[in-house]
């Protein structure tokens, strides 16, 4: 991951194994659904920032506040996990 993006510490968290089914092509490329709110986590935004497309800073204030509803608090990371034969 980045320097900028949130680490799960070990131990911390929930952990899960993905099936090959669990992978979508979207716009912006492969992702998989959110654990915490079902938006798509692009693996490309995990690796960069630790989120998911629900995630946001803060609560939006002004105009656009209703329309953004709720939102994701989610740190993802990737963890790739090989066995040598």
């Amino acid at each position: 991951m980045s320097d900028d993006a949130p680490t799960v510490p070990a131990g911390d968290g929930a952990r899960m194994a993905l099936e090959r089914d669990a992978f979508h092509e979207g716009e912006d490329g492969v992702y998989v659904d959110c654990p915490s709110c079902g938006s798509p986590a692009y693996l490309r935004t995990i690796a960069r920032t630790g989120r998911c497309t629900g995630y946001r800073e803060e609560d939006v204030e002004g105009e656009n506040a209703e329309a953004v509803g709720e939102f994701c608090t989610a740190t993802l990371s990737l963890e790739l996990v090989w066995a040598e034969e």
